[in-house]
């Protein structure tokens, strides 16, 4: 054979139509199960797609050329409409070689005087020289896409993050339209989490947040978190349904954070506010035993600097917790003894209680709360917050509302 023989089997191809395209598709549907899902228009951009690379395959292996640079760019600009539509790489390359190996067969067949050695060498020199450079094309144009997707998707997850944290986004239909576009689930309550650099000097950067947000994403071990996050002035922000203990990360990365768990995106720039001033303000013994501060220590730190504005009751229920239930009504006796008193053996002699009965109370507390009167942080809280809880009491008439002003 030769260059007659070849246009006569570029004949036959071009007799057949469409039939050959859809033996090459066949082909592709079969043997990659990733275009088993397709859409029928993308389908049928497919099968234009395969219809010209056919065409310009055989016109290659006719005259002895390469692909243009042309067709170079076209197969870019098909690699990144794949990472557009979300399909594979390695889904998409195997569909070419497919293909190419379909073609191969079709030649085969369509030469009815069968094909010299030179033809068939020339033909799968055509082939594998193809196949390589549109895979270079496919995947440059793939990876420019992917990067230009993540960059954008980036931007557009650090901009829903500013919009909670400002209250921007108060519609819940929105937030979900704009969840959906994302590919991401934004729960009913979130994990707050407000991190910055615990030595002055030291800079923080957008990096050093996404760092930890992956850090956050990944530490369960399967499916994972989707983690918003974003800078705010010199502190990170973390949004997430869960927050594992970051007490490790914290300490190995030399910062401080405030986390407030269960906040709904109606009130996170309310708590936001909290959390931030309080890394801003809290006194180094607040982190005497843990770099993280709670909403508790939040709220400490906003009342004794008299802003943002909290609750003093509210204070205290975050403060003591289940210790201020009428059934531990002991245990708010016994730490309220050992707080004006100053000692525990002390507080059992003015109580009445064996000295072993009143440290048993005072254990019990701190399982309660969270918090130790052996450390001055937790120490003022808990004054503060058994002060507050007896001033209200007295202030207060049977009824439970505020006594009249004379």
């Amino acid at each position: 054979m030769g260059l007659p023989e070849r246009v006569a089997v570029q004949r036959r191809l071009v007799e057949r139509g469409s039939g050959v395209d859809e033996r090459v598709i066949a082909a592709v549907l079969r043997e990659v199960p990733a275009y088993s899902t397709i859409s029928p228009a993308q389908l049928a951009e497919t099968r234009a797609i395969a219809a010209w690379a056919i065409r310009r395959l055989i016109e290659m292996w006719i005259d002895d050329s390469t692909l243009t640079t042309a067709d170079l760019q076209r197969f870019r600009g098909i690699g990144a409409a794949r990472a557009t539509d979300g399909r594979p790489l390695f889904a998409v390359l195997r569909a070419y070689r497919v293909a190419a190996v379909e073609v191969s067969d079709l030649v085969i067949d369509l030469a009815s005087d069968g094909l010299a050695l030179s033809d068939v060498v020339a033909l799968n020199r055509t082939l594998l020289t193809g196949v390589d450079q549109l895979s270079e094309s496919l995947f440059a144009g793939y990876d420019s896409a992917v990067e230009q997707l993540n960059s954008n998707r980036t931007q557009m997850l650090a901009g829903l993050t500013h919009d909670l944290l400002t209250g921007r986004q108060t519609s819940a239909a929105v937030l979900a339209d704009r969840a959906a576009q994302l590919g991401i689930a934004v729960p009913a309550t979130l994990a707050l989490v407000v991190v910055a650099p615990d030595s002055t000097g030291t800079v923080l950067s957008e990096g050093d947040v996404a760092d930890l947000a992956s850090s956050i994403s990944s530490a369960g071990g399967g499916q994972p978190l989707d983690v918003l996050h974003a800078l705010r002035r010199h502190q990170g922000v973390l949004l997430a349904a869960t927050v594992p203990d970051l007490t490790g990360e914290l300490a190995f990365r030399q910062w401080r954070a405030c986390m407030i768990r269960e906040v709904t995106p109606a009130v996170l720039p309310a708590e936001f506010r909290l959390a931030s001033a309080a890394l801003d303000h809290a006194p180094d013994e607040a982190y005497a035993n843990s770099p993280i501060l709670d909403r508790g220590d939040a709220m400490l730190v906003a009342l004794l600097r008299g802003q943002p504005s909290v609750d003093p009751a509210e204070l205290a229920a975050e403060a003591l917790g289940p210790v201020a239930e009428a059934k531990n009504a002991h245990l708010l006796e016994g730490l309220s003894g050992y707080l004006r008193w100053g000692s525990s053996t002390e507080a059992a002699d003015r109580l009445g209680l064996h000295p072993q009965t009143m440290r048993h109370r005072l254990r019990r507390v701190t399982e309660l709360s969270g918090r130790d009167v052996r450390h001055s942080w937790d120490r003022l809280m808990l004054d503060i917050a058994r002060t507050v809880g007896e001033v209200g009491g007295r202030d207060r008439t049977p009824t439970g509302r505020p006594p009249a002003r004379r």
